[in-house]
């Protein structure tokens, strides 16, 4: 009888100490994803309050040119965003990337308007029928939508559509670029081997943040390794893209304007120039504001220095900063 109650209390025991230890162990991995979400939104909200500040910093802006270009891929500095066109050791190119993220509706694309972006509610696209739209093949399972790595038409982007604002931040003092939007252009040939292209949707840029900075990219073909992301190769431009538009009160392209491809490429190059002027006239002024000052503060030190017995003005160390 008692070997029987020592046996009960036995099991009784083990079975108590195995639920705590699960108990335990559920509680360590809800208090783990509960870190990861704290973390997550901690992020997010950052990213949110960066996206604010800088949004003000433009609208304030003394002097702000929102600028249009096209990127194409087919370009050695454009090609580490087309690449590898599947995934490949865990490594994706950015459309596979906005693609997964619009089918898992994570981030929000907007419809291509031509001549404008509405990133409003009532362009927001339709994930289902932009595959249908573009004869994208998609599986449903479960009444979810399921595109299959090789379905993803991501061979066929060869090009990005890219909003910048360029602005003179004044809380800084300082000439600053910001993406503002990204849309993919797919490109298509027909049998007699002609090309169209499709602008697919815009994407505000700050949705994507996130997502890109997680995202490595191969510096290029000679240097492989892979130590920025594809937010980095945005925020410090290291694509090289054509202007095809500059916000102007018409809403006009350039090809809107000119009549032949020579006056095309002729206002490219005045609107490039137009830009890199206007940062070294702003670092021209800032000098030339410093300039007569340091002058003065010259003279005022050769008049109070005495003189050494080299004959030479004695410098201050409060001199020797101007």
């Amino acid at each position: 009888m008692q070997t029987k109650r020592l046996l009960i209390f036995i099991l009784l025991t083990v079975g108590v100490t195995t639920l705590s230890a699960q108990e335990t162990a559920r509680e360590r991995i809800e208090r783990r994803q509960s870190t990861v979400q704290q973390q997550a939104t901690g992020t997010n909200v950052r990213i949110e309050q960066q996206n604010r500040r800088s949004e003000e910093s433009i609208q304030n802006a003394k002097w702000s040119r929102i600028i249009y270009r096209y990127l194409d891929l087919t370009k050695e500095a454009n090609a580490p965003l087309y690449y590898p066109v599947t995934p490949v050791d865990g490594r994706i190119s950015l459309f596979t990337m906005l693609f997964n993220l619009l089918q898992e509706e994570t981030i929000p694309a907007y419809e291509y308007l031509d001549g404008r972006e509405e990133f409003t509610e009532e362009y927001r696209v339709n994930f289902q029928e932009l595959l249908d739209r573009f004869g994208i093949y998609y599986e449903t399972s479960d009444g979810k939508i399921v595109v299959n790595d090789v379905d993803i038409p991501g061979n066929e982007v060869e090009g990005y559509f890219v909003k910048e604002a360029y602005y003179f931040d004044t809380g800084n003092s300082s000439f600053r670029v910001r993406p503002l939007a990204i849309c993919p252009v797919l490109q298509r040939r027909d049998d007699y081997g002609a090309t169209t292209r499709y602008p697919l949707f815009w994407i505000p840029y700050e949705e994507i943040v996130p997502y890109a900075r997680r995202i490595p990219v191969m510096g290029s073909s000679l240097n492989n390794s892979m130590s920025g992301s594809i937010d980095d190769f945005f925020r410090m431009r290291k694509y090289n893209g054509e202007i095809y538009k500059a916000q102007n009160p018409r809403n006009l392209a350039i090809s809107q304007y000119t009549s032949t491809p020579e006056e095309m490429k002729a206002e490219q190059a005045r609107l490039e120039q137009e830009l890199i002027d206007f940062e070294k006239n702003l670092w021209k002024q800032e000098n030339h504001s410093v300039v007569p000052q340091q002058q003065k503060v010259n003279r005022r030190s050769k008049r109070r220095s005495p003189a050494t017995s080299s004959g030479t003005a004695s410098i201050s160390m409060r001199d020797r900063r101007y």
